[in-house]
């Protein structure tokens, strides 16, 4: 008896084709799941598929910016730990990680990323040091998972703790978060209790530079957060004053729109005693007018 079931072999040219054509589409599936956001010379955001079944975020994620802001700003490390050397540079206070510029371009790419992001995805980046400052660039990825917000930095400045202390907790990272990073730890943050916290205190930049003598360091250091209170000054009296014009022209539009509340009642008083008016002439006219006069009757001529 013959078979009728087709050959289905891949040693046949169209089959070969096929298999070609669908390992070229998940090539090009694999590549779009990890597009990038943002990109510039020296730093990126970027869309990465976590390959552990295991894992599976609570994506994807509507996180309002602001918040996203004094996440990137809580994490602080001590200038006793300087660059990839680790070497102490005396004395030790906490020091920002990210500066204003890594966060003006953190900030809303992370918040669009996690709101684009599959539960299979987190958002990575990549943040170069600035020129001259001989630190090695920061990397690192998030992800959202039920309430809290999983960072971990891979590689660069390693935190030591989050501001407030109470809305994060640190744990060691797992490999898919880490990227094989031995000894990273991953802070995990509740982002709902960093809606409600005020934005985190001002802190001098941790960059990582050269042993210089104890007073120039210090100096320096009171310079930056001179002037960083005096851009924060700035900048809250620009939002002042952006408040300020747009509830006066709240208050203008609500008085228009009290005028012409005004106007539409007055019109419409005038119409109804129009109208009024209107039907009291047509019950004159019709009760006014006058009866046909009957014609005399002519007398009858007698011859």
């Amino acid at each position: 008896m013959k078979s009728y079931l087709p050959r289905t072999t891949v040693q046949h040219p169209i089959l070969q084709s096929l298999v070609g054509i669908a390992a070229s589409v998940l090539l090009i599936s694999g590549c779009a799941s990890g597009a990038k956001l943002a990109q510039n010379p020296n730093n990126s955001v970027y869309l990465e598929e976590v390959s552990d079944w295991s894992f599976e975020a609570s994506h994807p994620a509507v996180i309002d910016q602001q918040t996203i802001t004094k996440i990137v700003k809580g994490l602080y490390a001590n200038d006793s730990i300087t660059g990839s050397s680790r070497m102490s540079a005396g004395g030790s206070k906490p020091m920002r990680i990210f500066s204003d510029e890594d966060v003006e371009f953190l900030s809303p790419l992370l918040t669009q990323g996690l709101a684009k992001a599959k539960p299979e995805q987190l958002v990575g980046f990549h943040i170069s040091s600035s020129a001259g400052s001989g630190s090695e660039p920061t990397t690192g990825s998030l992800y959202v998972l039920k309430e809290s917000i999983y960072l971990t930095l891979r590689k660069g400045t390693e935190p030591i703790g989050f501001m407030p202390e109470s809305a994060a907790r640190t744990e060691p990272a797992p490999a898919y978060a880490s990227n094989g990073e031995p000894g990273a730890m991953t802070m995990i943050i509740d982002y709902h209790a960093m809606a409600k916290a005020p934005m985190p205190a001002l802190l001098p930049m941790a960059k990582a530079t050269s042993v210089l003598p104890t007073a120039q360091p210090r100096a320096q250091a009171v310079s930056d957060s001179t002037v960083q209170e005096a851009g924060d000054a700035e900048l809250t009296a620009q939002r002042l004053s952006e408040i300020k014009t747009v509830r006066d022209a709240l208050t203008k539009k609500e008085t228009e729109i009290s005028m012409l509340r005004k106007e539409a009642e007055w019109m419409k008083r005038q119409l109804r005693d129009r109208d009024e008016e209107m039907q009291a002439l047509r019950l004159t006219k019709v009760s006014g007018k006058p009866a046909a006069k009957k014609k005399p009757a002519q007398a009858a001529r007698t011859r």
